[in-house]
């Protein structure tokens, strides 16, 4: 047995090997894997490994990172696509997580983070009438979790 984090219906985040700043996240249960908002997205193939570049905001850096995956993504729409899927460092209520991410164009989408039930299953209960239950400044100690 053990114990669940209460988290909000959004909550403050990190993803410190992408962003220096924390940002808003949208706990989505009907999804199942998190999706980062994304544009300009390449993937660059080499001899060594294949990457992705991608830009986290208009007109922003590139930013790039080994390719770990593709993921099959039906959207509320119905349709299917196949996304890139990166893996980071996710900062949650004082803890830290290795999580793949999906990248997507979400400049249409009110959030540009979502965290999907794959991910919240792992020792989270969402409450629906709250949000930003945890601080988005980074707490120390961290504590690494293991999915």
């Amino acid at each position: 047995m053990y114990e669940l984090a209460m988290i909000g219906w959004r909550e403050w985040v990190g993803i410190p090997e992408l962003e220096d700043e924390p940002l808003l996240a949208k706990m989505d249960t009907g999804a199942w894997s998190n999706t980062l908002h994304a544009s300009d997205i390449e993937v660059v193939e080499s001899d060594i490994e294949t990457r992705v570049r991608f830009r986290l905001s208009k007109d922003g850096d590139w930013v790039e990172r080994p390719l770990a995956d593709w993921r099959r993504v039906r959207d509320t729409g119905g349709h299917d696509t196949m996304r890139p899927v990166i893996r980071t460092t996710l900062e949650i209520a004082g803890m830290d997580y290795d999580i793949e991410l999906c990248l997507k164009d979400r400049s249409l989408m009110r959030h540009r983070f979502i965290l999907g039930r794959k991910f919240l299953r792992h020792g989270f209960c969402v409450h629906p009438g709250r949000q930003c239950i945890h601080s988005s400044a980074r707490s120390l100690p961290r504590i690494v979790m293991q999915l």
